[in-house]
């Protein structure tokens, strides 16, 4: 058998324990490669569309970075449990320096496979995927398939180079290590964890203190608490397992009638060692869950958001504004009711006027005008007297939390005498955002009548469903050219949350792979650590069998170990995450309740699953075992 034999069947004969490994690896490199297939296509690399590749290649770059210390950490943690096979190595005349190499070999052959096997998922996906990748950034026609030579030869370097210096890193490892150290591997002998009151009590604060920060905060001040909230969360984060977590183990061993129920004595009886041995990986895993929930938490709130501010700010379907020098008014009037022609429509004709000065900026409304307005939203009419005024506030427009002005003064009128009486505020959206300069006034007929500037016209239409004149509204903003005609301007609410969602859907895709790649790595670690345990369980389990340990309750103790390993970590990262993308509601002003369950759900489901699949494996590869 040659050298480079050797390595190959290492890899081929221990296929189980470097599944997750190859598979997490393959993953990275699929993702990336569906990454650059779709930085790299002619139509995203088109000067229309460039951000769409930047962001694209952006993703690549974090997601090449995160990928180099994620396949870092894995390698060396099954490093660690080949210990005692090294051992033996050694001990049958293998030198350190051919070890070594061994190991180097070894991982140049799951680099090399996990890449190809990676380029080759992504090559069968890429069709369906350009599919996925023009719904989501909404191009129409959907992008073409291309044979994606520059990602391939991307794809390959950027691995080939990744894997090259990860061997030398994982080979570097077993250097100064002991024949004795190889040998004993992981069964020195540990003292009992133990855990200090102070730190848990601090641990308790810290989280609580955090979450109460970040839920307390509004507006504006959310992104200055940002830093120190998170701050001092990851500290507290990283004291829950460290120390709370033995805390409690050690008050449940004290608990007798917990403690000596059933098969709990043996559930229980090394758990503390486990949460001790594991605390730092479960902190780690918490954290990149927790960047995972909020990324995507974020976006697709951020995208609720968005769309709801347009929805807010545009409340009519079609709006179309003139002044007295737009000649084509009643032409452009019959297109835009043609393009309704099909839809149910409610029609609001209105004047109004612009005045500003060194410091204010309003637009005035006579009251008769409003009140057809009023009408039309079944809002309460308004009945001024000669001195009296109404003001809408332009802070209508957005969400409360973010702008929110004081209680308005008295407005005096440029060329008119006095001013009026505080003014009624309103506090209900009647007009569109293109409307307003400064605030809204609402003025009885005879003094509007006597404010000297030129009167434009403003001409909306209402339908119930404003999303089905999308096509439509494309059509009159395409034929209305109107970055050639400044005299009138024309809005469609449809186009606009069309748009808005395009821009914001982009990063959602880039930020959804993003996060599950990260959520991958997460649940990797976790294999991983369960599988580095493998060993000591069998021994465990072969000896208590012995004195009458039955294949169910074997079964039950795994599961709810494998359950606290599986779902304590990814339970504190969506607890991190809700109160996050709470503080996200708080920021806007506004509650994003259906986004936080659709995302944590999501994730929870997905974390469901493979624990299912890998509880199903390890139970059945212990009882083979013993």
């Amino acid at each position: 058998m040659t050298f480079r034999k050797l390595a190959l069947n290492n890899v081929l004969r221990n296929w189980r324990t470097y599944a997750a490994y190859f598979l997490s690896s393959a993953f990275s490199v699929f993702v990336f490669f569906i990454y650059a297939v779709l930085a790299f296509h002619p139509e995203l690399t088109a000067s229309r569309l460039r951000d769409a590749s930047t962001g694209m290649h952006f993703a690549e770059s974090i997601i090449y970075v995160f990928t180099f210390f994620f396949i870092l950490y894995s390698m060396s943690a099954f490093l660690k449990t080949r210990k005692k096979e090294f051992g033996l190595l050694i001990m049958h005349g293998m030198t350190k320096l051919q070890l070594r190499k061994l190991v180097f070999l070894e991982n140049i052959v799951i680099g090399i496979l996990s890449t190809l096997f990676g380029i080759g998922a992504g090559m069968l996906a890429s069709k369906g995927l350009l599919m996925l990748g023009s719904y989501v950034i909404g191009l129409t026609p959907e992008l073409p398939y291309y044979f994606p030579q520059s990602a391939i030869v991307l794809t390959l370097s950027a691995f080939t180079l990744l894997f090259f210096t990860i061997s030398l890193f994982t080979a570097a490892v077993l250097r100064g290590n002991k024949l004795i150290d190889l040998l004993t591997g992981t069964e020195k002998p540990r003292p009992e964890p133990r855990a200090s009151r102070f730190r848990t009590c601090l641990a308790v604060v810290l989280l609580l203190g955090g979450y109460g920060a970040a839920i307390a905060v509004k507006g504006v001040m959310v992104v200055t608490a940002m830093i120190p909230v998170t701050i001092v969360v990851v500290i507290g984060t990283y004291f829950l397992f460290t120390q709370a977590s033995v805390w409690v183990l050690t008050k449940v061993k004290k608990n007798e009638r917990i403690y000596l129920n059933r098969t709990n004595i043996l559930t229980f009886s090394d758990l503390s060692y486990r949460m001790k041995d594991n605390a730092r990986m479960f902190f780690i895993v918490s954290i990149v869950s927790t960047v995972a929930f909020a990324a995507i938490g974020s976006l697709v709130g951020f995208r609720a958001l968005m769309t709801n501010s347009v929805i807010q700010q545009e409340p009519y379907t079609f709006v179309y504004q003139s002044t007295p020098l737009d000649q084509k008014k009643s032409e452009r009037i019959r297109a835009i009711e043609n393009g309704l022609s099909g839809l149910d429509y409610e029609k609001l004709s209105v004047t109004y006027k612009h005045l500003e000065d060194e410091n204010q900026a309003y637009t005035f409304m006579s009251q008769s005008d409003y009140n057809r307005a009023a009408a039309l939203w079944k809002e309460p009419s308004l009945s001024l007297q000669g001195g009296e005024a109404a003001i809408m506030q332009d802070d209508l427009l957005y969400p409360r939390g973010v702008s929110q002005k004081e209680e308005p003064g008295p407005v005096k009128i440029n060329g008119l005498p006095g001013e009026t009486a505080n003014p009624q505020v309103l506090d209900k959206l009647l007009f569109s955002m293109g409307l307003f300069k400064g605030d809204l006034v609402i003025l009885p007929d005879r003094k509007f009548a006597q404010i000297k500037a030129d009167e434009k016209f403003y001409t909306a239409y209402r339908t119930e469903k404003p999303s089905e004149s999308l096509a439509a509204g494309k059509k009159l903003v395409q034929s209305f050219n109107l970055e050639e005609d400044t005299a009138f301007l024309f809005t469609s609410s449809a186009v606009q949350v069309d748009q808005v969602k395009q821009s914001i859907n982009l990063f959602l895709f880039v930020g959804l792979f993003i996060g599950l790649v990260f959520f991958a790595a997460a649940g990797s670690f976790l294999y991983f650590r369960l599988y580095s345990d493998f060993e000591e369980d069998v021994k465990k389990y072969q000896a208590i069998s012995k004195i009458g340990l039955t294949g169910k309750e074997m079964k039950r103790i795994v599961t709810v170990q494998i359950s606290l390993l599986f779902f304590v970590p990814v339970g504190v990262a969506a607890l991190h995450g809700f109160v996050a993308l709470i503080a996200l509601g708080n920021m806007f002003g506004t509650s994003i309740w259906t986004e936080i369950a659709m995302v944590l759900g999501s994730f929870m489901l997905i974390q469901l699953v493979y624990f299912l699949i890998i509880r199903f494996g390890y139970v059945n590869k212990v009882r083979h075992a013993i």
